[in-house]
């Protein structure tokens, strides 16, 4: 019998095991602060307090680990649909693979392998053509010996990027444009406001003001090397999924960096730099009621919307505050893959935010689909060639994106700062 989570996603016996030990991880932690009650907590409280928000951080991960190799495999196990193949055991031939598998073969063992050349056959319905993206793979003259690499490759590359991002490619709003050029997004800065008028008196202009907020499309790029040995030897179930893998984490680390703290010169401008900004005395973490008083530094339209970002370090002490009437403010999220929130509102963790410290931009908190924008110029350009490095018989992988962000709306959020001692 399959089983679903509380959103109707399928689950597995590995994701249900976590979410089951997340479970008792929550009910231990209500049990204990119904111990603490209204009294100071021991050190030995805190360290279990501690150990249970741990607790759940592993189980969290280990139900999005689940689900990313959850659809993984039924990613792959649709393969065969890109190119109007249904799979099933008249389909495969003797080698066991189908049309769209055989497809992925070529690609990572090379056309001109003897595997490959043996197993590339496979038919295509008039108009199907168009699901496959040819590209000029090795680094030679353009049509000398290209490669064939499935569509489904960018998007799940794609895909992935935006869904694994646990800051402003998330946060943000966002907007894909097909080309590069530079886009000019309007933007309101003040909004009209009636007034009051005597008896025969005239109406006044009260004229929304206006701006605009350019995006350009930086090129953002990595290359990954592997051996000849391990591409054919782990073949379609082994390498895809590792290099897509790798592709991921760095394009999140590099263009997310630049989300948050980017300069805006030659690179986007980063959240941080938002112009609305709340002091937190001090060079600590902040304190019960310094969030409680950040939150109204964002105007209530925007605090129904209303996220946190931290460095996680931060975050680690965030979590033991508590109120005037010694509730935590911090609270776990209530079902798998829900954020935790602290005073009522979501929480993000991102490594690019700074940690406290002298004049250190170390949260936000606001609307951020409100308050910033990221661009991004379709997906993610993948291309590979054996003969960058054949001298060391390794194979690469190129990944390239172009993206941008910039503020939109400054009243949308606060950036916390850390006064300079």
């Amino acid at each position: 019998m399959e089983n679903f989570d509380n959103e109707g996603k399928p689950v597995n016996d590995e994701i249900r095991a976590a979410y089951e030990a997340r479970m008792r991880a929550i009910d231990a932690l209500r049990a204990l602060d119904a111990e603490i009650g209204d009294k100071p907590m021991s050190e030995e409280q805190r360290s279990q307090v501690e150990a249970i928000n741990a607790d759940v951080d592993v189980q969290d991960e280990r139900i999005a680990r689940g689900f990313r190799k959850q659809d993984l495999d039924a990613h792959s196990a649709k393969l065969d649909a890109i190119v109007g193949v249904q799979v099933d055991a008249g389909q495969r031939s003797d080698d066991g693979l189908t049309p769209i598998e055989r497809e992925a073969r070529v690609l990572l063992l090379g056309k001109d392998h003897p595997e490959s050349r043996s197993s590339v056959q496979f038919d295509l319905a008039p108009g199907d053509m168009s699901t496959i993206a040819r590209r000029d793979i090795l680094a030679g003259t353009a049509g000398d010996g290209a490669e064939m690499i499935p569509t489904s490759l960018f998007g799940q590359l794609y895909v992935q990027l935006r869904e694994g991002a646990t800051s402003m490619f998330s946060l943000g709003r966002d907007v894909v444009t097909a080309g590069g050029e530079a886009v000019t997004f309007p933007t309101v800065t003040s909004f009209s406001a009636a007034s009051l008028i005597a008896e025969a008196g005239s109406v006044g202009e009260s004229d929304p003001q206006f701006a605009t907020v350019t995006l350009d499309a930086y090129k953002y790029g990595l290359s990954i090397q592997v051996s000849s040995e391990f591409q054919a030897d782990n073949a379609v179930p082994g390498a895809i999924p590792f290099i897509v893998d790798q592709a991921v984490q760095g394009m999140r680390r590099g263009i997310g960096a630049h989300l948050i703290a980017g300069t805006g010169s030659s690179q986007p401008n980063g959240v941080v730099n938002g112009s609305t900004t709340s002091t937190v005395a001090g060079i600590v973490a902040p304190t019960a009621d310094a969030l409680i008083s950040i939150t109204h530094d964002v105007t209530s339209p925007y605090r129904s919307n209303a996220v946190w970002l931290f460095n996680d370090a931060t975050v680690a002490t965030l979590r033991l505050l508590k109120d005037t009437t010694n509730q935590y403010i911090w609270q776990p999220g209530m079902t798998a893959g829900s954020p935790n929130t602290l005073l009522g509102a979501p929480v993000y963790t991102d490594s690019s935010i700074a940690v406290v410290g002298a004049n250190a931009k170390c949260g936000v908190y606001g609307d951020l689909k409100s308050g910033y924008l990221v661009r991004t110029v379709g997906g993610v350009r993948a291309d590979m060639s054996p003969d960058y490095a054949f001298l060391n018989d390794l194979i690469t992988w190129r990944f390239l994106m172009r993206a941008d962000g910039d503020i939109i709306d400054n009243n949308a959020f606060t950036v916390l700062t850390n006064e300079a001692s």
